[in-house]
C-alpha cells in the first residue's frame, strides 16, 4: 500500500478548517468573543 503524502495533507487542512468553522458558527450563536469595532481596530492598527 502506498501512503499519499498529498492526500493525507489536504485532509487534515480540510478537518482544520472544518473545526474552526464550527468554532466560528458557536461563537455567533453564542454572541460570545465578539470584538467592538474599536477592539477591532485597536488589534488591527497595533
Amino acid at each position: 500500500m502506498m501512503f499519499d503524502t498529498k492526500s493525507y495533507e489536504c485532509e487534515k487542512a480540510e478537518k482544520k478548517l472544518l473545526m474552526k468553522l464550527q468554532e466560528a458558527e458557536e461563537a455567533v450563536k453564542n454572541e460570545k468573543d465578539w470584538l467592538s469595532l474599536g477592539e477591532l481596530k485597536a488589534l488591527i492598527f497595533e
